[in-house]
């Protein structure tokens, strides 16, 4: 008994105050206890009840291991209870948040399976609330009649009741109303949802209410285009939630959308684009709560560490005052160590005071760090580094691909390596650690190797890169502030010339200095522009990459090494920098001296030619599905590349206006776009191709780093069909393009079944069901000529036959000439059921001018010859 008390305490303990490690000690303690004493229904009520709290705090990834731990209690001890029958139910809602087939038949089966042992239990209310899920999970496996019975069952059940279980009848409403609808019965289905409303009249569940005017709302406007009455319900709707405070939920953002999408129906475009707006506005709270929770725990890690140095401050302060007490005590003891013992108290109160300073400074280091890090735009370039790492952690020998992967990940890591040290060298100059380390050395072979470190951008962007560095050899200079003044001047070179532009990197000795000169195209600053630039953080155009910080550090480096940089607009429309360094070495301090010479390896002059890329047209592979990537980032192609290369034929395009291009060319089965691109970025190339009836069956998926709310409105109705936030992890990527080929494959297959295509039948796009329409028309009118061919069926569609030929092959798997025939046979077939006519006369009818090929193709579709088929009827 006292120990069954204690386990119920403990138990409450921990659903009623969280799992605070006190609590997870004593209930670790309880489980052993429970093992020791074999009592097996006590650890299954532990481990439920806290697999309960996961489940509600939605970690379901810590909550399933308990889940399995009751049911392998269950099955190894023949435990029968409550707790074993609700364990399986959490299995299966957790199952079911994919929404996949295969993740609703097991939610399914796992429903059976609770309803069997509720059965054994006899628990009505388990039973009961088993038929509403089970009738959800019929309904996501389309078993729309077992659906229906489990239904009827609980609608019963809970209306008799009539004990507050208003969201369960209205939810068993919604889902008889989806019966009604797959029976073609739309006055069934109508009259179900709006039964759920007037249940829910005067019950005083106004969330209930809510969501059961948002369906009936969402079907009138979806499914009867009742644009003025959808409108009633769904304004009803919107304020119920505000009213219950409800407003952060998918479904509120859905009656927020459907609210916009009616008012643009009726022309009130005004209230459109304000819902509109609220609808992607909590869109975007939706999907920054993720973010949230880690920038609280980097809060909580900075209080938690600013704690730890105020306690460190504090305990010094005590140190101090507990010596001079030592002191004052030392002094009265002993006049004649007066002097000695007031040297000793100013010695140790001299050294805390420096203690003090010190932890304030690596305080101060601390904050200044932790904001450093997470204040600048670091998503492509960790893109870059965490997808190849993930890629190839498992990988032993290094392939060409690996070594490809390899050199991305060294040019991308060094880019964000730079980044940082930007900041950190800022850091130093501003606190005076910053300190010269000049010594004697070539400086023309690290100019040059710095050089060749920009050949790939040149050859990228297709750019004359000329150099010109003259001979110095055995002349004093500091290493790092080179690299560092060159690397930048480069880098903002190539970042500002436009495609097939010029850049000249030149260098030489000019009385006893060092020049160095960086001439780009670009445009022409102005004045404000120049007296500004080497300011931190200033950027002459905000749409550009970077951070402000690099011209601001050579300004800073320059001067330190005694030296100056001017940058100027030339006659010619470029861009000119020019850097003036000391090279002797009684032009430096001897502070800033070292012994050691400067050693730095000679690299060949091949390395300085920039070969043109010869575009190649992709032959195209029929066996593996095409994946066109519009990036402008040849690194991001190249990566995308390496991972789908094997399974898909991959096609490039370095802009939006050549992928619509080859989009529309080639049909390809799936396209990857970023989304800031120049000409076209991925918005209007997504609402491009979604317009074309030619492409708007492609699944479009988006790549973007942007995630300010003006930028990502724009593209909420272009039509893509996910996004995707960099920096993302080539597995999530392969996921979706996975999922979304295999979603087209589903939809081709019902497609190849139908005996007579009816788009109307199916969930498709507008643009497809045209299509579709115009197929039907075209194969009627024709399918009696045996002369009409692939080139005519092209024709008369309005497309090319390449074209043709990839949009059906995608709808339903058969190329044109396959498409055609297979039409022919199945109406042969349909004609060989119905007719009375004999065989050579249906084989004529339907397009087949030679009797023994029209049997032929029958046998290899049907697997028996048209005379065997009738005999069959």
């Amino acid at each position: 008994m006292k120990y069954r008390i204690l386990t119920l305490f403990l138990l409450l303990s921990f659903i009623f105050y969280g799992q605070d490690q006190k609590k997870l000690d004593s209930l670790n303690q309880l489980v052993q206890q429970s093992k020791i004493d074999e009592n097996w229904n006590a650890l299954s009520e532990i481990y439920y009840s806290q697999a309960k709290s996961f489940y509600e705090t939605e970690d379901y990834a810590l909550a399933l291991p308990l889940l399995l731990k009751i049911d392998s209690l269950s099955t190894t001890f023949g435990i029968k209870n409550s707790t074993s029958v609700l364990s399986i139910l959490k299995r299966a809602e957790i199952s079911k948040l994919t929404f996949t087939k295969e993740s609703s038949q097991v939610s399914y089966s796992l429903g059976k399976q609770a309803l069997k042992q509720a059965e054994e239990i006899n628990s009505q209310e388990i039973i009961h609330s088993i038929y509403v899920k089970l009738a959800d999970y019929c309904q996501l496996t389309k078993r729309y009649d077992e659906a229906k019975l489990y239904v009827d069952k609980g609608l019963k059940y809970y209306i008799d009741k009539n004990n507050g279980d208003e969201d369960k009848i209205s939810r068993l409403y919604l889902i008889e109303s989806a019966y009604y609808l797959e029976q073609n019965n739309p006055e069934k289905g109508e009259e179900s949802r709006y039964k759920a409303v007037l249940y829910l009249e005067g019950k005083g569940n106004d969330l209930a209410m809510a969501k059961a005017k948002y369906y009936y709302g969402h079907y009138l406007r979806y499914d009867k285009k009742e644009y003025k009455k959808a409108l009633i319900f769904l304004e009803d709707s919107k304020k119920l939630f505000q009213k219950t405070n409800n407003i952060e939920g998918d479904v509120f953002h859905r009656c927020l959308r459907d609210l916009a999408i009616c008012y643009d129906a009726l022309g009130n475009y005004k209230n459109s684009s304000n819902y509109y707006k609220d609808a992607y506005k909590l869109k975007i709270e939706l999907n920054k709560k993720a973010n949230r929770t880690v920038s609280r725990n980097l809060e909580t890690q900075y209080e938690t560490e600013k704690k730890k140095r105020e306690i460190e401050l504090l305990k010094s302060k005590n140190e101090i005052v507990e010596q001079q007490k030592k002191n004052q005590r030392n002094i009265l003891l002993s006049a004649v160590g007066f002097t000695s013992i007031t040297g000793l108290f100013l010695f140790f109160m001299f050294r805390n005071r420096q203690k003090t300073n010190t932890k304030l400074k690596e305080l101060d280091d601390f904050k200044s760090k932790l904001f450093a890090n997470i204040s600048h735009e670091f998503r492509t370039p960790l893109t870059l580094i965490s997808g190849p790492i993930d890629k190839r952690l498992h990988t032993l020998d290094l392939s060409e691909e690996d070594k490809n992967d390899f050199e991305m990940i060294q040019r991308n890591s060094n880019r964000l390596l730079n980044l940082v040290d930007q900041l950190l060298d800022l850091s130093k100059l501003e606190s005076g650690h910053l300190k010269l380390k000049v010594a004697e050395g070539n400086l023309s072979v690290l100019l040059k190797s710095m050089a060749s470190a920009f050949q790939h951008k040149a050859l990228q962007k297709q750019i004359d890169y000329s150099i010109n560095i003259e001979e110095i050899d055995k002349v004093w200079f500091d290493k790092d502030v080179i690299e560092k003044t060159v690397i930048n001047l480069l880098s903002n070179a190539f970042k500002y010339t436009p495609e097939k532009g010029n850049i000249k990197y030149f260098a030489a000795v000019i009385g006893n200095k060092l020049e160095l000169y960086v001439e780009n195209d670009s445009n022409v600053l102005t004045k404000e522009q120049i007296n500004n630039i080497f300011n931190r953080f200033y950027q002459a155009d905000e749409n550009t990459e970077g951070v402000g910080i690099g011209l601001s550090l050579v300004k800073e480096i320059v001067n330190l090494s005694y030296g100056s940089i001017t940058v100027d607009n030339t006659s010619a429309n470029t861009i000119v920098f020019k850097v003036y360094l000391p090279i002797l070495k009684s032009q430096f301090k001897p502070e800033d001296l070292t012994e050691t010479s400067i050693e730095i390896p000679v690299i060949e002059q091949k390395e300085f030619i920039v070969e043109k890329e010869k575009e190649q047209q992709p032959a195209i592979d029929e066996n593996l599905p095409i994946l066109l990537v519009v990036d402008d980032s040849e690194d991001i192609r190249a990566f995308i590349k390496s991972a789908f290369k094997n399974n898909y034929q991959v096609v490039e395009a370095s802009d939006g206006e050549i992928g619509v291009e080859k989009a529309i060319a080639l049909v390809p089965d799936i396209i990857v776009s970023d989304v800031m691109m120049p000409k076209l970025n991925g918005f209007q190339l997504s609402e491009t191709l979604k317009k074309d009836e030619r492409t708007c069956h492609i699944p479009i998926i988006l790549l973007t780093a942007k995630t300010e709310d003006a930028d990502r409105f724009i593209g909420l109705e272009t039509g893509a069909d996910d996004y995707i936030t960099k920096p993302f992890k080539i597995k999530a990527l392969e996921t979706r393009v996975k999922n979304l080929i295999s979603s087209r494959l589903k939809l081709r297959e019902r497609y190849s079944q139908e005996l007579i295509l009816k788009p109307t039948d199916i969930t498709i796009s507008n643009f497809d069901a045209q299509f579709l329409e115009k197929v039907n028309t075209v194969i009627d009118k024709n399918i009696a000529e045996p002369s009409f061919s692939a080139e005519d069926f092209s024709k008369a569609v309005g497309m090319s036959r390449m074209q043709l030929h990839r949009k059906l092959k995608a709808l339903t798997g058969l190329s044109a000439t396959e498409f055609v025939r297979s039409q022919r046979l199945k109406l042969a077939a349909d004609l060989l059921k119905k007719s009375d006519a004999n065989v050579s006369e249906i084989g004529y009818a339907v397009g087949f001018n030679d009797h023994s090929y029209f049997a032929k193709c029958f046998k290899e579709m049907y697997g028996c010859s048209p005379s065997e088929f009738i005999s069959k009827l």
